[in-house]
């Protein structure tokens, strides 16, 4: 065959990326709607559903959330503008090895929550304590951290619940209690997955940086710690009120019965 004939065979070849369009992607309104980047396709429906992970830092400009990422879902174009709802958060790898230390415990709660508005999220939780902590003691930190974020999620919209985890509302509000168990050393927001949301539901609640959420209180069950604290402050009432004492002594007794011999001693 001829060289003429091998060149009229081959054709001309399609360079794929002369039919893509660029299509802008922002935030939702939750995080006002700043711009995340651009997606290259040649067909509009392709970009719905195709997720984008950026650094908070990247809306914020602040330092400290350079360990805090991001991802946001496409959920519909218009023009060359695509819109996105939030789709999950994440701390960096190195950020929550640069927590944990030699001879602390780390107690984790992995848990599903759903919002007022009925927006499923799998958050996970980690503290760092600052000593070894006993079982016993995990298991009820692991309590709070359930308890508080469930009490946050069921009064409030998926906006302002993300806003608080991102901010890092809840953990302060979760070390908070926690620490009357055992000194921690931190409390973290790892990550959260979206698992379910509502059809037609959009990010339409414009939350601040500054605002305000309301501290959770729980009630606590009584644990070794508290109950070895109250024994100390009844043994000073008796040392200073002798006529008081044997009432007391006896009360004190009573509770710290069932407590483990290091704690009762």
């Amino acid at each position: 065959m001829s060289s003429k004939s091998k060149k009229r065979g081959r054709g001309k070849t399609i360079d794929n990326w002369k039919t893509k369009e660029w299509y802008d992607v922002y935030a939702p309104k939750t995080f006002k709607e700043e711009f995340i980047g651009q997606i290259p396709s040649s067909n509009p429906d392709s970009v719905i559903g195709r997720t984008l992970e950026i650094l908070l830092y990247d809306l914020t400009n602040n330092f400290k959330h350079t360990t805090t990422k991001l991802k946001f879902k496409v959920t519909d174009i218009a023009g060359k503008r695509a819109n996105t709802i939030f789709w999950g958060h994440e701390l960096t790898r190195d950020f929550i090895r640069s927590l944990i230390h030699r001879g602390s415990s780390r107690i984790d709660g992995i848990f599903n929550y759903t919002t007022a508005d009925n927006v499923v999220y799998r958050v996970s939780t980690f503290v760092v304590t600052r000593r070894r902590a006993k079982k016993s003691q995990k298991v009820t930190i692991r309590k709070i951290i359930h308890q508080v974020l469930n009490e946050f999620a069921k009064n409030m919209t998926h906006e302002k619940f993300i806003q608080g985890i991102v901010n890092g509302k809840f953990a302060k509000n979760i070390s908070k209690i926690a620490k009357t168990i055992y000194p921690l050393r931190e409390c973290q927001v790892r990550k959260v997955k979206v698992i379910s949301v509502p059809e037609g539901i959009n990010d339409d609640i414009i939350v601040n940086e500054d605002e305000t959420f309301e501290d959770v209180m729980i009630e606590l069950d009584e644990h070794g710690k508290s109950v070895k604290a109250k024994k100390v402050r009844k043994k000073k009432e008796m040392e200073s009120d002798p006529e008081a004492a044997p009432a007391e002594e006896e009360d004190a007794d009573e509770e710290i019965e069932d407590l483990p011999k290091e704690l009762a001693e």
